[in-house]
């Protein structure tokens, strides 16, 4: 990798973490890439150097004298890890905690990225280096003053971290000086906080989406430093108001009109934008559910908004729309009836029926998996048509964003298709749970359920309206069966032998499915009393067996033979 810019990024260091298998390959990461240490500093880190000053950790750098070089900054969480590593493995106060040489950590680092390398190719050759770069561009990113990111990260000079700093053109200077003129007190930025945590503690019991739209406009009018809140649903219309406080409905219906493409670009780009009128300043955060921006919460500020207060708006924004997607989970899940939908489709946009019509086969969908970015993950049983022409024709669909074979059959196979826009899409995304997919030879019916009380003909308007080869065919309430959480304990228990169950209960006490894990395989194989692929075959069909009685909706109707150990 190079050494002069963040190539692991904060999505790669995310994939870095979750191929570490043990608390010290995990607290190596953390020590290079959040606390900006080389490995040489590493091995000399103990907790006799921790201090601690208004609730923030430092830690002292020592050369290999032993003298001090620099305070480094310590986040809590690292710092927990570092406890609670030294606890578990016995270090005091003054030793330390690493007793490995630097050579050593830096082949700790390389052997995770190898591993992390099986699933994402680009980590193959991520280093300790790599590791203090995305400390160095996250403070960067996060407004640190680049000479402060030199001093915690010992770098000599600030032309070493030139490569992570963009070029001054004029909307930054310009952004820079207002920035300074204008910043805001630190009350006013403990007061965002603090409405930020008491919003979050609300909604956590608000009951309704309705409830959480209007608790949350009513927190932040009530707060000093903004003036009125108002919240918005993206429409095919543009946006629709759906609550607000502080400010009247005419004027809300006024500013949403005004400001409809800024607020298009926050909900797009996922970031707050800051607007201003006639009126006052006026804050655009993207209320981003399921990882897509489904409105946008309008708060009126008294002051400028700088950059600490709009990243704790924009955590506002998604924890908003995080409580809305809950409560339509529960809602669905809750539900006492159901409207069962049936849906036929000719409609050869939908990518379903044109593949069934162009190769002369039939479809059957074995799963499917909402991801973010509004999209599907389709599991898809193809009859009728080898997997090669199924993927190539996936991949000249434009609303297919990747597919990959998973199973070839011959004359058909098990393929993963992303879908970004469907039929089944919209109803996903009106609340439905799609519970069957069907496709022959150009005609595909598709069936979900949704809650008793959804407003059924504006989701089938929004589907027949983006697919007009669509109709409605069948429509009915149901009860919804319910299981009990014995019941489901029962269904597992009759699957399962007593050597698999032994296995999942073991690995479960042991630590083994936490992140880091607290035991490997190989240390439950010998604890067991069986080898670790015997001990492996017995984990994943255990896993399996529970996922299927957890995902399917009835258990099979005879339970398998048990497995010897």
């Amino acid at each position: 990798m190079t050494d002069s810019t963040d190539v692991l990024g904060a999505r790669g260091y995310e994939q870095l973490r979750r191929a570490a298998e043990t608390y010290r390959e995990d607290l190596v990461l953390r020590l290079g890439a959040e606390v900006g240490l080389r490995p040489a500093e590493m091995t000399r880190v103990r907790l006799a150097d921790v201090a601690s000053a208004d609730e923030h950790y430092f830690l002292t750098v020592r050369d290999e004298a032993g003298e001090p070089t620099r305070e480094a900054y310590l986040p809590g969480g690292v710092e927990h890890d570092l406890r609670k590593f030294a606890s578990a493995n016995g270090r005091d106060g003054d030793e330390a905690l690493l007793s490995v040489s630097a050579r050593r950590l830096q082949m700790v680092v390389g052997e995770v990225a190898d591993r992390a390398a099986e699933t994402t190719p680009r980590l193959a050759n991520i280093s300790s280096r790599d590791l203090r770069w995305r400390f160095a561009a996250t403070l960067l990113s996060q407004g640190v003053p680049p000479h402060v990111v030199c001093e915690l990260g010992g770098w000599d000079r600030l032309a070493r971290l030139e490569p992570l700093l963009p070029d001054p053109n004029r909307e930054r200077v310009v952004r820079a000086i207002e920035d300074t003129e204008d910043v805001p007190t630190p009350a006013r930025l403990r007061r965002t906080i603090g409405v930020a945590a008491d919003v979050g503690e609300t909604l956590a019991g608000a009951a309704t989406g309705e409830e959480i739209e209007q608790t949350v406009c009513e927190r932040l009018a009530g707060t000093e430093g903004f003036r009125f809140a108002w919240v918005a649903e993206r429409t095919g219309d543009g946006l629709t108001p759906r609550a607000s406080s502080g400010i009247a409905e005419d004027s809300v219906a006024d500013r949403a009109r005004d400001h409809e493409e800024a607020a298009a670009t926050a909900m797009d780009s996922h970031e707050v934008r800051l607007v201003e009128d006639a009126r006052g300043p006026m804050a655009l955060v993207p209320i981003v559910r399921d990882d897509a921006a489904a409105g946008v919460l309008a708060i009126g500020t008294t002051a400028h908004v700088v950059d600490a207060e709009r990243d704790l708006l924009a955590a506002l924004g998604a924890q908003v729309g995080a409580a809305l997607a809950a409560i339509e989970r529960k809602r669905l899940l809750l539900a006492d009836t159901v409207t069962e939908l049936t849906f036929e489709c000719t409609d050869h946009a939908a990518f379903t029926v044109s593949l069934s019509a162009e190769l002369d086969c039939t479809l059957e969908l074995s799963g499917v998996v909402p991801v973010g970015g509004r999209s599907l993950l389709y599991y898809l049983v193809v009859e009728g048509a080898p997997a090669g022409p199924v993927l190539s024709r996936a991949a000249d669909d434009d609303d297919i964003a990747d597919a990959r074979l998973i199973e070839d059959y011959g004359d058909g196979a098990l393929v993963e298709v992303v879908v970004t826009a469907a039929p089944a899409l919209s109803l996903v995304e009106n609340g439905g749970r799609l519970r069957d997919l069907t496709a022959d030879h150009g005609t595909a019916t598709i069936e979900a359920e949704l809650p008793g009380d959804t407003d059924l003909r504006e989701v089938v308007d929004a589907v027949v309206e983006s697919y007009p080869g669509t109709s409605l065919t069948a429509k009915h309430e149901t009860e919804r069966s319910v299981e009990t959480e014995t019941g489901f304990r029962e269904r597992l228990s009759d699957r399962l032998s007593e050597r698999q169950a032994t296995v999942l209960q073991a690995a479960y006490h042991s630590g083994y499915f936490e992140w880091p894990r607290g035991t490997t395989a190989e240390e439950l194989a010998d604890s067991l009393d069986v080898s670790s692929p015997t001990f492996h075959n017995h984990l994943r069909k255990a896993q399996q067996k529970l996922l299927t009685a957890f995902f399917a909706d009835a258990p099979t109707e005879e339970p398998p033979a048990p497995l010897n150990g």
